[in-house]
């Protein structure tokens, strides 16, 4: 599939600021995100902003709603958006947190041993 200005699902399908994330994060696993354009994509994106009551939509001109409004924000971190923190493209929560993660279970790892049980 070819970038248009977003993302899109499908062929034949309008671009959607969902797939920023969805489509930009298996690109961003595959090792090939970095050749698509981000700035086409940030533009899509802001495109889709509602500066009246917040958030993001599905396509400019729509209303926002809360999934549009957390997977654009999740598609401006992934191109690098300044203001915003990392996202893990796998996870879909940011750097941060995944470091958290990590170490909340290499401390559950520490206190169980290797067979699960509490020392």
């Amino acid at each position: 599939m070819r970038q248009q200005s977003g993302f899109h699902g499908r062929p034949n399908k309008p671009v959607d600021t969902c797939y920023s994330f969805w489509v930009g994060a298996t690109l961003e696993l595959l090792d090939v995100f970095q050749y698509t354009n981000f700035d086409k994509n940030r533009s899509f994106i802001l495109s889709t902003q509602d500066r009246l009551v917040g958030g993001f939509a599905k396509w400019p001109d729509s209303h926002p709603d809360p999934l549009h409004a957390y997977l654009g924000l999740c598609g401006l971190s992934l191109i690098g958006e300044p203001s915003l923190r990392k996202v893990h493209p796998a996870l879909n929560i940011t750097q941060r947190a995944f470091q958290h993660l990590q170490q909340l279970q290499q401390t559950w790892r520490d206190s169980t041993g290797s067979c699960g049980r509490q020392h």
